[in-house]
């Protein structure tokens, strides 16, 4: 009987009802999109960042000053007094600490008569810890900041002769050009077996740089664990990683309140629909007063229909939420959101709460109405 008396009621004013179940579901499509894309943001967002490159730099003990990502390092002297790093106890201290590291050998040289810097690496792994290099596709002998090779006059494939350090020349093909809008772009990257033989520096490199995903905390936690032991300093490049943590920090913010304004607004649209609903139910009210109806049932009814109204509403905004939450993943991150069962019941449960606080304006004055002054105006 009670399922009857709904259906009646909510399809005889089907207009105003439909107002209501889509002022819930257009604030429960918000909460549902950001929901969905705040249980991705943390790790969509640390690919984001990561191609600003590095936040972690390994120096040996004796370096005095912090370095970034884009600064020449410790650069050897003619004489070869510049400290150096061991590879294989650093890249064994990276490895337990869980940070991934790659090295960096500097080699005084001078091409064309002109001082160049000359950087050996693991090219792949620099590729992979520089995400925000512009690189052709495929595998390379070497890579050539963009404006180095211009300001050579160098071209793909050309063979130049390198004046090192100790008066030795030897000569390398120029590989791809590399575009990284920093200081990068000023030198010449070959393999770190290639720069170890040209220097004399076998097995040793002048810098390790890394990346610590996690914020500031994981950075410094990463620190200590490097330094025990002695003999190098880990630099966490702080103000990238607080930058990081920051903007995740906001972003999530950002997403709750916007989240609260959607459903606040949904819920007084709501409200004032059930309002007005309630007003053109008065002689119908009274009746049922009239009739016997007590207090509880008057409210029973009420709270029903805005029930249903949010569960309906929550529904609907859940897909279309999910909906969006696709359209922000590939337009902002470029990747799909996964879905996650976690954020129905959530939703469902934030619209069912906002029909039911909207619903107490129009019960409220329902509870108000006297029967024999209503049945009688009419």
């Amino acid at each position: 009987m009670l399922t009857l008396l709904l259906r009646a009621a909510l399809w005889r004013r089907r207009g105003v009802v439909t107002l209501a179940m889509l002022a819930i579901a257009i604030g429960a499509s918000v909460a549902s999109a950001l929901l969905h894309v705040s249980s991705d943001i943390s790790r969509k967002l640390s690919r984001e960042l990561r191609s600003l490159g590095p936040n972690l730099i390994v120096v040996p003990a004796s370096v005095p000053t912090p370095l970034g990502s884009g600064s020449p390092g410790p650069l050897p002297s003619a004489g070869g007094t510049a400290p150096f790093l061991d590879e294989s106890t650093t890249r064994a201290r990276l490895a337990a600490a869980g940070v991934e590291g790659v090295p960096l050998l500097y080699v005084v040289a001078r091409l064309h008569g002109e001082p160049t810097l000359v950087i050996g690496t693991d090219l792949d792994a620099a590729r992979r810890l520089h995400p925000g290099w512009k690189v052709p596709a495929g595998d390379h002998a070497s890579l050539m900041g963009v404006r180095l090779m211009r300001r050579l006059d160098a071209t793909v494939g050309q063979r130049l002769t390198i004046e090192l350090a100790d008066g030795r020349t030897v000569s390398m093909i120029v590989g791809a050009p590399l575009e990284a809008g920093n200081a990068d772009d000023e030198a010449w990257w070959v393999p770190l077996a290639t720069a170890q033989a040209w220097s004399g520096h076998g097995g040793q490199a002048s810098l390790f740089q890394g990346r610590v995903e996690g914020g500031l905390e994981a950075g410094i936690r990463a620190e200590d664990a490097l330094e025990k032991g002695g003999r190098l300093r880990a630099v966490v490049l702080r103000a990238l990683s607080a930058t990081e943590a920051g903007l995740l920090d906001r972003m999530k913010r950002l997403m709750s309140l916007v989240t609260v304004a959607a459903l606040l607004a949904g819920g007084l649209a709501a409200f004032g629909t059930l309002t007005d609903l309630a007003l053109e139910r008065r002689r119908e009210i009274a009746l049922m007063k009239a009739l016997g109806a007590r207090r509880r049932d008057v409210v029973r009814q009420f709270a029903i229909e805005a029930l249903a109204i949010g569960l309906v509403g929550g529904l609907t905004g859940w897909l279309f939420g999910l909906v969006m939450a696709q359209v922000i993943g590939r337009n902002v991150f470029h990747s799909p959101i996964a879905f996650h069962g976690n954020v129905p019941p959530v939703v469902l449960g934030l619209s069912l709460a906002v029909a039911a606080l909207a619903s107490l304006g129009p019960i409220r004055l329902a509870l108000a109405i006297e029967a024999a002054a209503a049945l009688k105006g009419d």
